[in-house]
């Protein structure tokens, strides 16, 4: 009986090592964590030498293990859950939940060097004034972003964000610099509240919010393209929610724990279905696709299924081209975007006879040169003010 109480803790430690093991290489590896929204290590089997040497093939293989450890996604749940039951203000050290209201709060940002925003802002000089060499003016608009604006409810000992100290220095800069800036926010009319502007769950706006961003970028545009241009309406007869659940960004890094009542709405005329020849790329590419495949994809889908802000709205293309057939200005605007002007990129281009979106992240183009070959009447870049670097994140 002692020999086996002897031989039980290695025999033990070692069934739970190899069995781990096994299990682990009998997995399928994922190439992307759909929680996270990143891609997953895979396994390197053939390390050169100066990997070896190096150390760095032992950072891939402990990057591996963690990444594609069997049942992680589960794991990883608990350990949020594990989190809000310490009482940690910070969850997976990025958000701040409030319970009761199922609002989840970014981690502040701090500060920014005046190295980063006079970075940022020498990359939009040297766009803006490479476009004025070919007498195409250029606009820079900054979005509201969630995580500057929504700081509630929170705990009282959180620190102050610097998100509005940080676009305020950079607008200062870029006037300063000479080149033509809006923010946004400025512009926006009406009640700017959280509840109304943005998602619980996510760090996107709601298409309310969207939706007073879309207005006050037309006002302020009509100025510069020398045309009046009037928003369409937000009415309740162009008003339609899914009853689908809400998969929100910030919720699914924190593995979907969050309960909530975010919802998908939509305001957009019937009109919108019809009016617009959309390419994928260029016009001359000729490489076409209905409106429902670009934008609203879930509302195709069955209403059991979960759905991201790309589903409610749209992806993020390299490029799309849309041609407009009801248009009240006879102009081309180019608009380089990141994802929050997904939700009203019809919109806008309803009034144009051609707009043009870019996306920097995916175009793997020189934007220069490639605006002053296109020859547009105008181009903006519409970021939120959480993006401080040409290339978005």
């Amino acid at each position: 009986m002692r020999k086996i109480q002897y031989f039980l803790l290695p025999i033990t430690f070692f069934c739970i090592v190899f069995g781990g093991f096994l299990v682990h290489v009998l997995t399928v590896d994922r190439p992307q964590s759909e929680m996270e929204n990143r891609p997953l290590e895979s396994a390197n089997i053939s390390p050169s030498l100066k990997e070896v040497f190096s150390g760095e093939w032992s950072k891939q293989v402990e990057a591996y293990i963690s990444d594609q450890f069997p049942a992680r996604d589960w794991w990883m749940r608990d350990y949020v859950f594990f989190q809000r039951a310490m009482g940690n203000t910070y969850l997976n050290d990025k958000y701040a939940v409030d319970e009761a209201s199922g609002w989840i709060i970014s981690k502040p940002a701090p500060a920014k060097t005046e190295h980063e925003l006079a970075s940022f802002a020498s990359e939009l000089q040297k766009l803006s004034v490479g476009l004025a060499r070919k007498n195409i003016p250029f606009t820079f608009y900054s979005f509201p972003a969630k995580a500057t604006y929504s700081r509630e409810p929170s705990p009282n000992f959180m620190p102050e964000d610097a998100g509005t100290e940080n676009n305020a220095k950079l607008h200062k800069l870029l006037t300063a610099a000479g080149v033509d800036n809006i923010k946004l926010r400025d512009n926006m009319t009406g009640d700017f509240s959280a509840e109304r502007n943005f998602f619980k769950t996510d760090h996107h706006w709601t298409m309310q919010g969207a939706y007073s961003g879309y207005e006050a970028l037309l006002t302020t545009l009509s100025d510069r393209i020398g045309k009046e241009v009037h928003p369409i309406p937000y009415t309740e007869a162009n008003t339609k929610c899914l009853p689908n659940d809400f998969a929100g960004s910030w919720n699914k890094i924190l593995y979907m724990t969050v309960e909530n009542s975010d919802q998908i709405c939509y305001n957009e005329p019937a009109s919108f279905a019809t009016q617009f020849t959309i390419y994928d790329g260029t016009i001359e590419e000729d490489v076409t696709a209905p409106y429902e495949a670009v934008y609203g994809r879930a509302k195709q889908m069955d209403a059991g299924t979960l759905v991201n802000y790309a589903d409610a709205y749209s992806r993020d293309f390299a490029e799309l081209t849309i041609v407009n057939e009801n248009y009240d200005s006879d102009k081309h605007l180019v608009v380089i975007k990141d994802s929050y002007f997904n939700a009203i990129q019809f919109h806008v281009a309803s009034h144009f006879k051609t707009l043009t979106i870019l996306d920097l992240r995916y175009l793997e183009k020189d934007v220069i040169s490639y605006l002053q070959n296109m020859q547009p009447d105008h181009v903006v870049l519409a970021y939120n003010d959480r993006n401080l670097r040409l290339m978005p994140e």
